[in-house]
């Protein structure tokens, strides 16, 4: 799995279609739609489960979940669509919907709606949720400026590691990953949450972003471009020894892994920070992100897609 371009997406943002009461609709690097009902605003949110097998139910409530609270909204509503295999047994339906249900009782979101089907075409199960949330004064990924700082808040490649362990704990044993590391990770289900951390920040910060596919330095990447300001990173980003070590024996760049559990803002300088850490700045200059002065591009495939296909 990858991202489209950027280039090759922009052509589709139908901007003349957008009414009146569309705060924000399709720009690059925003992942969620913006509408105003009176003196609130509905923000809303679709995000599919793709590249994990395991923990497909927990993962399609605070994924979406995160994106919501990183436009500085309370998630409230959700309607997944859930797409099994023909020969998915009952007992597989029955766990994927209680995880499902656990997640959305943990953050106090309603599942209003949705969809349910087998597919024949299908050799494993996808489920894609629609995320709600309202908020008196939504955040973008966009509104960075000069001076501001960027700020780090969770480390980077949670997500990514925590579905290398649990879809292929057995393979990653056969490699030399240390069974302490190993379990480890396996606890670290609630930290991919970015939920609480971006609701106790959005009285602060100037953009938020959440670090998803292509990970840290994608996240970052498109808060630059979004905004048209140069991004610089010149601090090391928080990297947990245990994904280090996993990066390593699959030699994966933890910094492009996806991250969920990793949340990007950008703050005002002189700020006191209720959360997180101070990895860079932003500038005015040419739109981009440089680490260590050195330009970063756009990364389409995140690294979880590509060593899975590898390890398959």
């Amino acid at each position: 799995m990858a991202k489209f371009s950027h280039e090759f997406l922009k052509r589709f943002f139908q901007e003349d279609l957008k009414d009146s009461r569309v705060e924000m609709g399709p720009r690059y690097g925003e992942d969620a739609a913006v509408i105003k009902f009176g003196k609130e605003y509905l923000v809303v949110h679709p995000d599919p489960i793709s590249g994990a097998l395991e923990n497909i139910g927990w993962l399609s409530i605070h994924i979406p979940a995160n994106d919501i609270a990183a436009a500085g909204a309370k998630p409230c509503w959700a309607l997944p669509t859930v797409q099994t295999p023909e020969d998915f047994s009952k007992s597989k339906v029955e766990r994927l919907l209680d995880e499902m249900c656990e997640a959305a009782r943990g953050l106090n979101v309603g599942l209003i709606g949705g969809h349910t089907e087998t597919v024949e075409f299908i050799d494993r199960p996808m489920v894609t949720t629609c995320m709600m949330g309202l908020t008196g004064s939504p955040i973008y990924t966009h509104t960075s400026n000069p001076g501001d700082l960027l700020v780090q808040i969770g480390d980077a490649g949670i997500e990514g590691t925590w579905v290398l362990v649990t879809d292929a704990y057995d393979k990653l044993e056969s490699l030399g990953v240390s069974e302490a590391c190993l379990h480890e990770v396996l606890g670290w289900r609630n930290d991919i949450s970015v939920v609480d951390d971006a609701l106790r920040l959005r009285d602060t910060a100037t953009s938020m972003h959440d670090a998803t596919e292509g990970g840290l330095l994608q996240g970052a990447y498109e808060m630059a471009f979004a905004s048209g300001n140069r991004f610089e990173i010149h601090r090391a980003p928080s990297v947990r020894e245990a994904t280090l070590e996993i990066c390593g024996v699959l030699n994966v760049d933890p910094l492009r892994l996806i991250a969920s559990g990793c949340l990007l803002a950008t703050v005002p300088p002189d700020t006191e920070l209720p959360v997180g850490k101070v990895i860079g700045k932003v500038t005015e200059g040419e739109p981009g992100l440089f680490f260590d002065s050195k330009k970063v591009g756009e990364n389409t495939e995140d690294e979880l897609f590509r060593v899975l296909r590898e390890m398959n």
